[in-house]
């Protein structure tokens, strides 16, 4: 340390002392005069103590304390250098990874259980069309109840015929005959009722002339009785003949409606048993033409076959897939966002694909398709879809992708890397406070180059301490270097500071 003047002043003082004692005491010869020993040593001893206090009063009545310097900075620990926390604008991206999966892939299987496989069309990595084979299966079996349901609905079609019409062409002609008949005995039976009334009409008239007449006595009791008989005779002929037109109205009747039932065909419940028998083998025929159709194994849409799982002789099971497809050759990366960052996409955001392949450095482009609207409770992710675009045969199913997506220009606090310290487990800054050295907990977020983004504990314009902030604890006295200065490069305590 640096010396106080009054201090060097009042040391040399005591130097002078001690030197004219050994001179004046010890520095002489002793051996001219000899004296005795012990009066000599005794002699010796009492002057350097009479020497020793007499220094020790000079000093105490003599010397003054050194003031204390009114500069805090003259006790400071080390000279440091700082910066300002301060907005950036900084373009961020987000990193993350996934595999490449179909678009929409497709498991194709059997529709018919138990049917053995008689055929195999394509193989792994084929191209297919809509409707192309696939696979076939054997259906002699449902062909022949194919045949057996159409025999059986060929006789169901007779018997709907037969029950809406019973009768023969044959049979409806003699209704119609007989129908005819009955219309002729209706009119005979008429016209004889017209004679009949005329006749009765006319012996009614000639019996009444007779019974005027056998009043005048111009005829004779007898006949007078016979023309009144023949009178009611001819009226019991009427009556019969009205009996008989009667008659045959009924059996015209009779026969008109015989001809309309016939020519009407089976009665209606008939009709509808026979419909329901004929319907339900039509739909067994349309079963068994639907589960042959199904026997062939057809592609549902255009795209490329990654995996085939169906072998020749194999028996078909619903529900076991035979071959997967890739649908119109389209392929997704799957990649799995933190649910602090999902909010941060849109639909259609350009993303920069790199393939975990041989050519890392061939960059692919794709666009964001779909954000999954739910986020996994346990692991806090959620899917976001990802189109890739058609590049041939390069890109396959459960290839391991690095994605980067550009989420925009974003202004974020930042100080220098050098500043922030980890302390406990914990990052930590020392932001300057005066001329004081204030330890400030902080999280930080993306590493920016040479600096760091501070995401919480410091606001923007606050100094925190760079270089020296290692030496460090919370409320040392600092000194700020000058803007020129190293001192505070080799982080060592300041020239004049005590610690």
């Amino acid at each position: 340390m640096g010396a106080d003047p009054s201090q060097k002043h009042e040391t040399g003082s005591i130097e002078t002392i001690e030197s004219s004692l050994s001179a004046g005491a010890f520095g002489r010869n002793v051996s001219s005069t000899r004296p005795q020993p012990s009066k000599m040593l005794w002699t010796a001893i009492i002057a350097t103590v009479v020497v020793i206090a007499g220094v020790m009063i000079f000093m105490l009545t003599h010397h003054k304390p050194a003031e204390k310097s009114n500069d805090p900075l003259s006790t400071a620990v080390l000279t440091v250098k700082t910066s300002k926390a301060e907005l950036k604008s900084t373009p961020r991206h987000l990193s993350v990874n996934g595999s490449v999966s179909a678009w929409d892939p497709l498991a194709i299987g059997a529709e018919v259980q138990g049917l053995r496989i008689d055929s195999i069309r394509v193989e792994e990595g084929d191209q297919v069309k809509t409707g192309q084979v696939l696979a076939t299966l054997n259906s002699s079996v449902l062909r022949a109840q194919l045949e057996q349901q159409k025999a059986r609905l060929a006789a169901d079609q007779a018997g709907l015929k037969k029950a809406i019409q019973p009768n023969r062409v044959e049979d409806l002609n003699t209704w119609r005959a007989a129908l005819s008949q009955a219309e002729a005995n209706v009119a005979q039976e008429e016209a004889n009722l017209f004679r009949a009334k005329s006749n009765a009409a006319n012996l009614q008239a000639h019996a009444h002339r007779y019974t005027e007449l056998r009043k005048e006595g111009a005829v004779s009791q007898m006949e007078t009785d016979n023309a009144v008989t023949s009178s009611k005779t001819a009226n019991a002929d009427m009556a019969a003949a009205e009996k008989k037109v009667e008659a045959m109205r009924f059996a015209l009747k009779q026969a008109r409606e015989k001809l309309l039932m016939a020519e009407r065909g089976g009665r209606h419940e008939d009709i509808l048993i026979s419909q329901a028998g004929m319907q339900e083998t039509t739909a067994k025929v349309k079963q068994l033409e639907a589960q042959i159709e199904q026997t062939i194994i057809r592609a549902p849409d255009d795209g490329k076959i990654i995996k085939r799982e169906a072998h020749l002789g194999e028996i078909s099971s619903i529900g076991k897939t035979m071959f997967t497809m890739v649908r119109d050759n389209r392929l997704e990366l799957r990649a799995y966002i933190p649910e602090a960052d999902i909010g941060k996409l849109q639909a259609g955001q350009p993303v920069e694909m790199t393939p975990s392949m041989h050519n890392k450095r061939e960059k692919i482009i794709g666009r964001i398709r779909e954000i999954s609207p739910s986020v996994d409770e346990r692991t806090r992710l959620g899917m976001v879809r990802i189109d890739i675009p058609n590049s041939g045969h390069k890109i396959k199913p459960g290839l391991f992708f690095h994605a980067k997506i550009d989420l925009g220009v974003e202004n974020v606090l930042s100080v220098p890397s050098r500043a922030v310290l980890s302390r406990d487990e914990h990052d930590v800054v020392y932001v300057l406070n005066g001329n004081h050295a204030q330890q400030r907990r902080v999280t930080i977020g993306e590493p920016l180059g040479e600096a760091v983004e501070i995401l919480e504990g410091l606001q923007p314009g606050e100094e925190v301490i760079v270089t020296g902030a290692g030496f460090m604890k919370d409320g040392d006295l600092v000194r700020i270097a000058p803007a020129d200065s190293s001192e505070a490069a080799s982080g060592q305590v300041a020239p004049g500071a005590a610690r």
